[in-house]
This record gives C-alpha cells, sequence and structure tokens, in this order.
C-alpha cells in the first residue's frame, strides 16, 4: 500500500502543537508518553516547562526511543510498578477519522502505546493535518504486533479474510522487531480505496486469532486531538460522546 503524498506536517508546526499539549500538564500530572515524531515533540516540550517553572510531574513512556528522549530533555520517569492510573496520555496517530478512532503503529510501538492508552482518563492526540481522513484504512494498513512463531498461520488466516498482508522489515531486509520482540505484519484488507469498513467489527475478528498479540486500530479511546495545519493554525476537536 503506498504511503500518502500529501504535505505532511512541518518540525515546526508539531512544536506547536506540542507547547500547546504541554501546556494542559497540570503539577503532580502522571503522564503517558507517547512515541513518534508529535509525541516526541511533546516530549521535549514538556521538558522546557519542567526546566522553567519546576514542573513535578512523572512520565511514563512507551517506547524506549521515548525513554531516552525524556531522559535527554530532563522528564522523570516512572514504571508501571509503581503507577496504575494516569492522568492523561499524550501521542501520535497515522489516521485520524472523524469520530476520533485511530489508527496507529507506524512506529512499531503500538502495543505499549495501547495499554498505556487504557491506564489514562484522558487520551491526547497530536497529528498533522495530512492524518485526518474520512475513513480509518485510507491511507496506512492495519499494523499488528504478533507473535513470531505464528508470523505463517496468521499470514494465510488474514489472506483468507481478503487482506495484502506484509512482514516489516528492517532496511537491510532484516525482521523488524518491537520493543518487546515482536514482529509486525502489515495487512491491507479489500480492494482500493481500503477503507475499513467496520473498523469494530474487524478489530474483534482479529482478535480471536491465535497469535495476533495487539492491533493498531484505536476506537473510542481518543478524547481529544490538536491538529497543526498547514497553514500554520492549531484546530482543537473532542470527541462527542456517544
Amino acid at each position: 500500500m503506498n504511503q500518502p503524498s500529501a504535505p505532511t506536517a512541518t518540525p515546526q508546526q508539531l512544536e506547536k502543537i506540542a507547547m500547546r499539549a504541554a501546556q494542559m500538564i497540570r503539577p503532580g500530572q502522571r503522564v503517558g508518553l507517547g512515541s513518534g515524531r508529535a509525541a516526541h515533540a511533546f516530549v521535549r516540550a514538556l521538558g522546557q516547562r519542567i526546566h522553567a517553572e519546576s514542573l513535578n510531574i512523572v512520565g511514563i513512556p512507551t517506547s524506549e526511543a521515548t525513554a531516552q528522549v525524556a531522559h535527554n530533555s530532563g522528564v522523570p520517569l516512572g514504571t508501571l510498578e509503581q503507577i496504575n492510573i494516569l492522568d492523561l496520555a499524550v501521542d501520535g496517530a497515522d489516521e485520524v477519522d472523524p469520530n476520533l478512532n485511530l489508527l496507529k503503529g507506524g512506529g512499531g510501538d503500538l502495543l505499549r502505546e495501547k495499554l498505556i492508552a487504557s491506564m489514562a482518563a484522558r487520551i491526547i492526540i497530536l497529528v498533522g493535518q495530512e492524518k485526518l481522513v474520512p475513513r480509518l484504512g485510507a491511507k496506512f494498513p492495519v499494523f499488528l504486533e504478533v507473535v513470531a512463531f505464528a508470523l505463517p498461520v496468521i499470514s494465510r488466516k488474514l489472506t483468507s479474510m481478503g487482506a495484502t498482508v506484509q512482514t516489516r522489515r528492517r532496511p537491510d531486509g532484516s525482521l523488524f522487531l518491537t520493543d518487546n520482540g515482536n514482529p509486525i505484519l502489515h495487512a491491507v484488507f479489500g480492494p482500493p480505496p481500503h477503507h475499513l469498513n467496520d473498523p469494530e467489527e474487524l478489530d474483534l475478528q482479529l482478535h480471536y486469532i491465535p497469535g495476533i498479540i495487539e492491533t493498531g486500530i484505536f476506537l473510542n479511546m481518543a478524547h481529544e486531538i490538536l491538529v497543526a495545519n498547514l497553514d500554520g493554525s492549531i484546530e482543537h476537536r473532542r470527541r462527542i460522546p456517544s
């Protein structure tokens, strides 16, 4: 599946929404720290607030890369042994539909991201305008973290469901492994334009397949999004409760 060719948010535009999100953090909060360009911009912006205001917060990272950014930015980190509820989590996304449902996992951190999101009372998603889609599946495949032993079985099962399946590999051709040591599959469902007709039903079906650990379909999880529009403006959208 071809990746989107539309203009993407610049680092400066992502920094603007990251700074806006960092201003939402309150003293004493426990914050989930997402992965990817926008989330890392947020971690750096949060570090600036901590340095300038002696802000007392603790973060839980969703990847080893995010933990390194937090360390470099002066953001103190806790562990899941110490913290069982988060006040909020800030992350990015590959796609966002009008109901604030998400496709995630392009960076390979979907399992930890979904775990941290499940612990958060409030979830804020930071994206460039190019990530907004009318329906999920328009630009990206469904990313799946799977058990390595089950790769061929899962691939055949997904193919029987009408998906085109690829195993993620590194530039040198070696198998990509997540921070948890698991492979990632890319599954594109149906003919172009590849929209997911029923993301909720698909997510349920995928979770019934033995060996699939987690999917990149995030439904009814995000509470609000900050969008970096290509004209330089920032849009703040909130999910309307159903």
